[in-house]
């Protein structure tokens, strides 16, 4: 064949060939016709290969690490609940590909949910840089948190979360396309939180002691917790109830743990005091007749007279009995003298205590017994009978002390008084100016006869009749007896 030929031959193979391969490759990344150079007598250079088409957009893809099918769902509490209330779930953007210029684009971060629909807010920005077809994976995480606002309840739901506000720019812009991520959740039943119990104490209790020890208390606490129930039967208080409480003041710790290990406790407090004053017993209830001891009178002796005083169930001893006149005063002999006491314990919870006051009359004499006149004078009918201006001897053996011991020093205090019983109004009575007496100006004591003399000396215009006549000492009558004055 002539060679000539064969050269146009293999310019239609070549031209062909071009045409081919045109119509079934990707656009090159420089377009245009491939130039063939033939030279006449040199063999014709096999066709340049071309380089594979690249794609003109680089590719995001989205994926959620939880939540990101329906088998994985977000597990979502309600706002009824008290603790995290919320979840998050993080979103993984990948980008591949070429990626001639910086971009960008927006997704919201918090989702909520109103029990209806979800709603998205706070945008965030993700940037996405320039990169070669060959550079690896640009990667770009972004948190989401989940919120019900519903306020509970029990299903499922998703819903999709796109990219938006994309900026990008040809040739080879960001393809969002697949950057979609779609979040499944399922709403689980919120467990009520953990609460301490309650306790109900007493306010704080005040007791009267009963013995010295204090006084047995009882009391009620209750507990309930609102997961539990009653509780009551689990409080532990220190001193338990039904204990012995010393006089004073104690604090009673209380508490009670529910199942979950949560605690409540408490305290009050119990007082324990007395109050109750002492009481007397053996006060007299009539007049006492102490006969005295000396000449000085009679010493109040309140144990004497059989009087004491005991704190009631003797909770607060010692008790001590104030009196006045005090104790162990000297009354004198003729005297009656009205005794008050007083009782009061040693109680120091709150104060001592103080019983309202006995009292009783108390007189002192002399023993008498045994006394009287002795002659010229009678102690019983017929009376002696003497004239008008005679001298009348009054003599007594004397009164004795409380220990049997003759008065035999009462001289200077003793005292004679005349009535007339016809005429009640007549009366003489010895003085210190006027005793009465011839032969002595006094009341003497004859210790040779052992007993008081003293002469009276009655006067001539003294009437006539039945006179009663009496000594006494400081008012206690020692002897009485009747004479008959004459003329």
């Amino acid at each position: 064949m002539d060679w000539k030929l064969a050269v146009q031959r293999l310019g239609l193979l070549v031209g062909a060939v071009g045409i081919f391969v045109a119509c079934n490759s990707q656009p090159a990344l420089e377009p245009g016709p491939t130039e063939i150079i033939i030279t006449e007598g040199i063999s014709a250079p096999a066709p340049a290969l071309r380089t594979p088409g690249v794609h003109p957009l680089s590719d995001l893809a989205a994926s959620a690490s939880l939540g990101g099918s329906s088998t994985t769902p977000v597990s979502l509490n309600g706002q009824n609940c008290t603790t995290f209330p919320d979840e998050t779930v993080t979103i993984t953007y990948t980008i591949t590909g070429r990626q001639n210029n910086p971009a960008s684009f927006q997704v919201y971060t918090l989702w909520t949910y109103n029990g209806t629909a979800w709603a998205g807010s706070v945008p965030v920005t993700v940037n996405v840089p320039a990169r070669a077809a060959t550079d690896p994976a640009t990667a770009r995480a972004v948190t989401v948190t989940l919120r019900n606002t519903s306020g509970g309840g029990t299903g499922t739901s998703s819903f999709t979360i796109v990219p938006f506000n994309v900026i990008t720019s040809a040739p080879a812009a960001l393809n969002t396309s697949a950057g979609n991520a779609t979040i499944y959740v399922a709403f689980s039943t919120c467990a009520a939180p953990n609460t301490p119990p309650s306790l109900t104490l007493p306010a704080d209790i005040t007791a009267e002691a009963t013995s010295s020890a204090g006084a047995v208390v009882n009391y009620v606490v209750t507990a309930t917790d609102q997961q539990d129930g009653d509780l009551s039967s689990a409080v532990v208080c220190n001193p338990a109830s039904g204990s012995t409480f010393p006089l004073g003041q104690t604090t009673v710790n209380c508490s009670v743990t529910d199942s979950g290990g949560l605690l409540a406790s408490g305290s009050f407090k119990v007082n324990v005091q007395d109050t109750t004053p002492p009481v007397f017993s053996g006060v007299p209830t009539g007049q006492v007749n102490l006969i005295a001891a000396n000449i000085h009178g009679a010493v109040l002796d309140i144990a004497g007279l059989g009087i004491s005083a005991t704190d009631v169930n003797n909770v607060s001893p010692p008790v001590s009995i104030q009196c006045t006149p005090a104790n162990g005063s000297t009354l004198a002999i003729g005297s009656l003298t009205t005794v008050s006491c007083t009782a009061t314990d040693s109680s120091a919870y709150p104060s001592p205590n103080t019983s309202a006051p006995v009292s009783f009359n108390v007189f002192v004499g002399l023993n008498t017994n045994g006394v009287g006149f002795l002659p010229p004078l009678r102690e019983a009918a017929p009376f002696s009978a003497h004239k008008r201006g005679s001298t009348i001897p009054h003599k007594f053996y004397p009164p004795r002390y409380a220990d049997g011991t003759p008065a035999t020093d009462l001289a200077a205090g003793l005292r004679l008084k005349l009535v007339n019983t016809g005429v009640p109004t007549e009366s003489y009575e010895q003085s210190t100016s006027d005793d009465f007496s011839a032969g002595s100006t006094a009341w003497r004591y004859d210790p040779d006869s052992g007993h008081y003399i003293f002469n009276l000396k009655t006067g001539t215009n003294w009437g006539t009749g039945q006179y009663k006549t009496t000594v006494s000492y400081a008012g206690v009558p020692l002897a009485e007896t009747y004479f008959e004055l004459r003329r």
